[in-house]
């Protein structure tokens, strides 16, 4: 096998760059998934990122529905699509598992009755 081939092994957890309050994963734990040399662990690296990827989703929704209650007042966030959503306000009408109703003060587009499902973190609530 030539030099060219050789497997490193994987660099030690102490390979982890420490910053104020954070863990930074090292620079070189990238490069080795990119150069191959973790590919047996790719599965088990993949479902533990997805698995944390959904858990911080989660979380940020947690966090977001515990801004609002029914009779909240808010305003669409810049990051709804359609487009014509952003900045609309209204009022919170229901909340609904991980979904949150709100009530146009204007109807607009093809939301002719005014109430808009979104999910929470698209909503900045009014007045707090």
């Amino acid at each position: 096998m030539s030099g060219k081939h050789k497997r490193r092994s994987p660099l030690p957890r102490s390979s982890a760059i420490s910053t104020p309050g954070r863990l930074v994963a090292s620079p070189s734990v990238a490069e080795q998934v990119r150069q191959g040399l973790l590919d047996d662990l790719l599965p088990e690296l993949i479902d533990a990122i997805n698995a944390r990827t959904a858990e911080l989703a989660r979380l940020r929704t947690e966090r977001a529905l515990e801004r609002l209650s029914v009779g909240s007042r808010v305003v669409i966030s810049g990051e709804a699509k359609p487009q014509y959503l952003r900045g609309q306000s209204g009022e919170v009408h229901e909340i609904d598992g991980d979904v949150v109703v709100v009530c146009l003060d204007t109807p607009v587009g093809r939301f002719t009755s005014g109430h808009v499902r979104c999910p929470p973190g698209l909503l900045v609530p009014l007045g707090t």
